[in-house]
């Protein structure tokens, strides 16, 4: 249902409210509402094919921002941890320092080994940020690659709907009696006396 009602969100408009309901729920016809929602899009010329590519689009844009979202997440958790790194890194020299000027080396040198151990955390963990931020930019094409395929399938299915609605006026009309001619009336009023 989510995915649907992303999509739905995404092309906005009844047709997106339709749609993106249609897409997360069963459309068999073991319900009425199912069976209105089928009926709904048949009217609409709306195929299962046409369901289906907007179905897809639809489960990857949500797969696609679940993933962004975890990926932002361990983003900020690794920044985080190199912040708190540099900080107890930055704390244990002082203290070493300290420890220097009371001359205290064998202190010193263990919170200096201590500074270096966070320090060699630090560089990792900074390597692991830039990963993380390249596949944050992958992640965000992905994203826009998909919404711009999910804007082709709407304008596909906009296409279909307003030719339907063409072709169910034309036929309308024409069961009622009203035809549009294609010729100029005074012309056929003069071919009807003969007048050529």
């Amino acid at each position: 249902m989510a995915a649907g009602a992303i999509l739905g969100g995404l092309l906005g408009g009844p047709f997106g409210a339709l749609f993106g309901a249609s897409i997360g729920s069963n459309m068999g016809a073991k319900s009425a509402l199912g069976r209105a929602r089928q009926e709904e899009m048949d009217r609409l010329g709306v195929t299962q094919d046409m369901l289906d590519s907007a179905k897809e689009c639809g489960v990857l844009l949500e797969r696609s921002n679940e993933g962004l979202r975890a990926v932002r997440d361990s983003l900020q958790t690794q920044q985080s941890f190199a912040r708190r790194l540099d900080r107890d890194a930055s704390e244990l020299y002082e203290r070493a320092k300290v420890a220097m000027a009371e001359s205290n080396e064998e202190e010193a040198r263990k919170l200096l080994m201590l500074r270096q151990r966070d320090q060699d955390k630090l560089k990792q963990v900074l390597i692991q940020c830039a990963e993380e931020k390249k596949r944050l930019e992958a992640m965000e094409s992905n994203i826009k690659a998909i919404e711009s395929r999910a804007m082709e399938v709407d304008s596909l299915l906009r296409r279909t709907v307003g030719a339907k609605a063409i072709l169910d006026t034309a036929a309308s009309s024409s069961d009622v009696g009203l035809s549009l001619s294609t010729a100029d009336p005074l012309l056929q009023k003069f071919r009807d006396l003969g007048i050529d």
